[in-house]
C-alpha cells in the first residue's frame, strides 16, 4: 500500500477530494479516496454545516486503467444539519461532480458506457465491456441509454407523420420523421388530433407534411400546421392505386378474361385413403398363419371424379420453370440492347452470377435433378411389382409378405409406393407392364397420363389488380 497525500495525474478528481492509499492487483485497482473539505451543505434546506456525525466507506467504479479495473473506496462523512426547523437533521456530504447520490459508476464512467451503447448495441457493449476493464449487462446499459435525452429538433422543413404500436392492435402513438435528414425526431403518446396540433404549432417552419390517409393526421395538419402542403407518402399512394383498381376491376368483372386453372385432385386422394382404410380395416386381425385375403378386381379402379390431374408438386415444378424461363428471356433480351451485366441484375432484382450464367449458356440451362438418395422399401419393389403382374391387387397382402421377406420400414412407406403403383396402372388403362427406373426409385409406364381438359373461370377482381400492378412495376 502506497500513501499518496495529493491526488494523481492519471486519476483526475475534482476539488477537495485527495487520494488515500491504492491496493494493486493483477485485474484492478483499489483506490482510496476522501473528501478533505471543512463543511458540507444540507441538500434539503442548504445550511453548511461542520459538525461530522459519522462516516462510512462507498464503493465506486470508475474509468480503467491501462486496461484494469479501477474501484474507488470512497470515505464518505455524515453531517449533522445545525438548523433546527430542518427536517433532515443527519445528511451525507454530495459529491455531485463525482458520482452522484446511490450511484455504483462515477459520471464518467456512466457517460463512457452510454456512448459505447449508443455506437455499438446493449448485447454487444456486455460482451466488449471486459476487454476495456469495464463490466456492465445489457439491462442496465438500456436503463441508461432510455435515460438519454435527445435534442429537441430545432427546425423540420418536410415533415413525415406515421402511427407506431406500443402494443399492437391496442395502444398506438405517432411517429414524426424529418424526411430530410431521415431520422425519426419524436414519438408522441397517441395518434389524437389534439395532440398532433399542439406539436405542429410549436414548429410554423414546416413546408411539407406527409402522412398516411388517417382524417385525425389530416385535420390536425390543417389546425396546427395550415401553411404545409399535404402529401400521402409512397405506400399510401400505391394502397390507394391498389383499392382502386380492385374497386373498377369488381365493376368490370363480366369484361375480365377466363382463365384456366387446374382441378384439384384432392378430393379423389382422399376417396383412395377412405378405400384402403376400408380395405384394411376389413382384414383379419388374427395372427394365424393362413389368412383370408380379400380378393380384389384386375380392373384399375377409377375414380368418380374423373381422370386425374397433375400432381401439386408437378405443377409447382411446371411454374417454377416457366417463371426461370421468362428470366432468361428477359436478360438474353437486355443484353441484345447492349446493357451490362450489372445493369441487367438491378432491374430484374438479380444476382449478377446467374445473369452470367444465363448469357454464357448457348440454350436455356435446365436444373438438373439430384439422384434419389434410396429408401428401406427399394429391395423389396422388384418383388411388389412381380406379385403385382401375377394378380395380387390387394395392398394389405402385399404389406403382410414383404414384412415376412424383412422388410421393417413404416406402411405409410409402402402405401404410398402402392399409390404410384396403382396410379399408373390407371394412367395406362390396362393391365400392361410396368417397371421400375434404373435407380428402382419410381414406377414407370407403357403410356403417359391423357391430357385433362383445364377449367375456366372468370378472373377474380382481387388477381385483375395483382396482374395490373405487378406489370406495372415491370414496365
Amino acid at each position: 500500500m502506497k500513501n499518496l497525500p495529493t491526488s494523481s495525474p492519471f486519476l483526475p478528481l475534482p476539488d477537495g477530494i485527495v487520494i488515500a492509499a491504492i491496493h494493486e492487483s493483477l485485474n484492478s485497482i483499489e483506490v482510496h479516496i476522501a473528501c478533505r473539505k471543512a463543511c458540507a451543505a444540507c441538500p434539503l434546506c442548504g445550511q453548511l454545516s461542520e459538525r461530522v456525525h459519522g462516516h462510512y466507506v462507498r464503493t465506486v467504479a470508475d474509468l480503467p486503467c491501462g486496461g484494469r479495473r479501477v474501484i474507488l473506496a470512497l470515505t464518505v462523512r455524515k453531517f449533522v444539519c445545525g438548523r433546527p426547523t430542518c427536517l433532515q437533521k443527519i445528511f451525507t456530504e454530495r459529491l455531485l461532480d463525482l458520482v452522484q447520490s446511490y450511484a455504483r459508476k462515477t459520471n464518467r464512467l456512466r457517460e463512457a458506457l452510454v456512448a459505447l451503447g449508443l455506437a455499438t448495441s446493449a448485447e454487444v457493449s456486455e460482451r466488449l465491456a471486459p476487454a476495456l476493464g469495464m463490466l456492465v449487462s445489457a439491462s442496465t446499459l438500456l436503463r441508461r441509454l432510455r435515460e438519454v435525452a435527445c435534442p429537441p429538433p430545432l427546425s423540420v422543413r418536410i415533415l413525415g407523420v406515421d402511427d407506431w404500436s406500443w402494443k399492437k392492435g391496442q395502444t398506438y402513438g405517432t411517429i414524426l420523421v424529418d424526411l430530410e435528414l431521415r431520422k425519426p425526431i419524436e414519438l408522441l403518446a397517441d395518434r389524437k388530433e389534439e395532440t398532433l396540433t399542439a406539436w405542429l404549432l410549436t414548429h410554423p417552419e414546416i413546408e411539407v407534411i406527409s402522412r398516411d390517409r388517417g382524417g385525425e393526421y389530416a385535420a390536425a395538419a390543417r389546425k396546427g400546421a395550415p401553411q404545409a402542403q399535404q402529401i400521402a407518402d409512397k405506400f399510401h399512394l400505391l394502397k390507394n392505386l391498389r383499392d382502386g383498381l380492385k374497386e373498377l376491376m369488381a365493376r368490370k368483372q363480366k369484361v375480365l378474361p377466363e382463365v384456366e386453372e387446374v382441378s384439384s385432385d384432392g378430393v379423389p386422394r382422399l376417396t383412395q385413403g377412405k378405400q384402403q382404410a376400408s380395405a384394411l380395416s376389413e382384414a383379419p386381425q388374427s395372427q394365424e398363419p393362413e389368412k383370408d385375403w380379400r380378393s380384389m378386381s384386375k380392373e384399375p379402379r377409377r375414380s368418380s371424379a374423373g381422370a386425374r390431374s397433375p400432381s401439386a408438386a408437378q405443377s409447382r415444378s411446371q411454374i417454377a420453370r416457366a417463371n426461370r424461363l421468362s428470366r432468361y428471356e428477359a436478360v438474353r433480351a437486355l443484353h441484345q440492347q447492349l446493357v451490362s451485366e450489372r445493369e441487367i441484375a438491378l432491374r430484374l432484382n438479380m444476382s449478377r452470377n446467374t445473369v452470367h450464367k444465363f448469357l454464357v449458356s448457348e440454350s436455356f440451362p435446365e436444373r438438373s435433378r439430384r439422384p434419389s438418395p434410396g429408401s428401406i422399401l427399394d429391395p423389396y419393389k422388384p418383388y411388389i411389382l412381380d406379385r403385382w403382374k401375377a394378380g395380387c391387387w390387394n395392398g394389405t397382402q402385399l404389406l403382410e409378405e414383404i414384412k415376412k421377406l424383412g422388410y421393417t420400414g413404416s406402411d405409410a412407406l409402402f402405401r404410398l409406393f402402392i399409390t404410384s403403383v396403382r396410379k399408373h396402372h390407371q394412367a395406362a388403362g390396362t393391365s400392361a407392364e410396368l417397371s421400375l427406373d434404373a435407380e428402382g426409385a419410381k414406377v414407370s409406364g407403357p403410356v403417359d397420363p391423357p391430357s385433362q381438359p383445364c377449367l375456366k373461370r372468370r378472373l377474380s377482381p382481387a388477381r385483375a389488380r395483382l396482374s395490373v400492378h405487378q406489370s406495372g412495376g415491370q414496365a
